[in-house]
């Protein structure tokens, strides 16, 4: 049976590739293979296969099938995990495949939950009626604390090679799914919440964590400042991909921006009864992504949907902004505008620090969540971690 071989040091991939004539699809492909870890080639055969969003399952699920058959454990567990993206949330046939990807997951990595003292541990903490799932990662001698989460559509299988890494370089790492991530949506039906501040304390109180530094991907890049602005547990802070106020992100001049938002929420007030009859009536069934959106925000009225999104916006608490904080973008992302880096730090002005880098297009790394070049993504977070460090050893030592 193939397995991880624990005895081999951590490379993360590096690079992004054209694997579908679709930007969306060649990105969850790319995704596929450097947050998944599938094989380039697999992904370079499937991806002009791959026609639209509607037979995105189908393709996947049949090349899972066949590289399960082969012995492939690593690509099938990808395959499976990403088969179900674009599914309608009540299809069986995409939940089938997230619990295959979650079993052959953990055949895959054993070797690293085995033994008396294992690398990894996988924790179930008690959080509002259910339980969110917790990887814990053992460093050997351990010189700091991070919790990590993602975004939101994110699974913890996407991130464990990236916690490993840091695990390799000394941080004791505890990676968790909260709620409308992974199990909790899948398992429970616990959607996303914008008070991500709950989550996390219920994982900082369970493990009694002190000093921590609370890593955000995506979307994630907005709740982890959120949750640090209400947890003192949390003393520095990374936003990945992410950050600000999603009104701020769509257009880089902020007049512009300001307006189509204004505009936009009036049409949603005023016609949102006739949008929510008309996709119910039509679309429903044809468009399995977009009701799966609306599951994991829990809600089916489109305005009430705008008013969660409209929520994620740090500007209201940015007086409590007050730790250190790195936020880490891909020069081209076009889920976070480049400007948006910038223009967002303003909010940090009661920052204890502020430290921001820019992955570039000549970095393999431009992307949503510097998706071809994670090496690039951890070095950074590791490099920051360990310059404040040291800047708190001087602080003491000359008694500030």
């Amino acid at each position: 049976m193939e397995k991880y071989d624990i005895t081999k040091p951590i490379k993360l991939p590096v690079g992004m590739h054209k694997l579908n004539a679709d930007a969306g699809i060649s990105f969850q492909l790319n995704r596929l293979v450097n947050m998944d870890g599938c094989d380039l080639s697999v992904a370079k055969e499937i991806g002009p296969t791959i026609k639209s969003t509607s037979d995105f399952y189908n393709v996947l699920k049949t090349r899972a099938d066949k590289e399960l058959e082969n012995g492939h454990i690593k690509n099938a567990a990808a395959l499976y995990r990403m088969s179900e993206f674009y599914t309608d949330w009540e299809d069986a046939d995409g939940l089938a495949a997230w619990k295959k990807a979650r079993e052959l997951f953990f055949r895959y990595y054993a070797d690293f939950f085995s033994g008396e003292r294992p690398i990894v541990e996988l924790i179930n903490v008690p959080y509002e009626g259910y339980t969110m799932p917790v990887l814990k990662f053992n460093a050997e001698s351990a010189k700091g604390t991070i919790v990590m989460h993602g975004g939101f559509d994110s699974s913890y299988e996407e991130f464990f090679i990236e916690c490993e890494y840091l695990r390799e370089h000394g941080y004791n790492v505890y990676l968790f799914e909260g709620p409308g991530q992974g199990e909790c949506i899948r398992l429970h039906g616990a959607p996303l919440i914008i008070e991500w501040e709950k989550p996390v304390m219920a994982v900082t109180d369970y493990f009694d964590l002190r000093d921590a530094i609370l890593v955000g991907q995506s979307l994630g890049g907005f709740f982890a400042p959120r949750a640090s602005a209400f947890d003192d547990r949390v003393t520095k802070c990374v936003s990945i991909a992410q950050f600000g106020a999603l009104k701020m992100n769509f257009y880089d001049n902020a007049f512009v921006n300001g307006l189509v938002w204004g505009v936009l929420n009036v049409f949603l007030f005023l016609f949102g009864w006739l949008i929510n009859i008309l996709y119910a009536a039509k679309n429903g069934r044809r468009m399995p992504f977009f009701r799966t959106y609306f599951h994991r925000m829990g809600t089916t009225n489109v305005y009430r949907l705008a008013k969660i999104l409209w929520s994620v916006d740090l500007r209201p608490i940015s007086d409590r902004l007050t730790k250190d904080y790195l936020v880490i973008g891909g020069s081209r992302d076009t889920m976070a505008c480049r400007a948006g880096i910038g223009r967002h730090l303003f909010l940090l002005k009661n920052a204890r620090s502020v430290s921001s880098r820019e992955i570039t297009m000549h970095e393999q790394g431009a992307d949503h969540c510097c998706c071809g070049n994670q090496t690039a993504v951890m070095d950074t977070v590791l490099l920051w971690a360990e310059l404040m460090e040291r800047r708190d050893r001087s602080l003491e030592d000359c008694g500030g």
